[in-house]
């Protein structure tokens, strides 16, 4: 997915979440987001095209997304549905 076909504008982050890949925990650090999908680098972990990605606020607040692409350490997230608002205000962005 490029620039030009995202729905909405992200929003630049360096929040450090903990992260679900393969059923393995690790910790992924949010570049960007927009309520339909973000830009992320995780730590010690690779995530392939495809692969869903679930992403831990704290004990009740989650979303999921799917892996579009993939360049080193980075990868890019389209999310199964648009993030809530509560998720967006724990994540400090205001949406357009």
């Amino acid at each position: 997915m490029t620039i030009q076909q995202r729905l909405t504008p992200r929003h630049a982050t360096n929040v450090v979440l903990d992260c679900l890949v393969s059923r393995q925990r690790v910790q992924a650090i949010l570049c960007d987001v927009s309520p339909t999908g973000c830009r992320v680098e995780l730590f010690d972990a690779s995530a392939e095209p495809g692969a869903m990605l679930i992403f831990e606020i704290d004990d009740r607040l989650a979303f999921a997304g799917q892996v579009v692409w993939v360049q080193g350490v980075e990868a890019g997230v389209q999310f199964t549905r648009p993030l809530l608002p509560q998720i967006l205000a724990a994540l400090d962005v205001r949406p357009s």
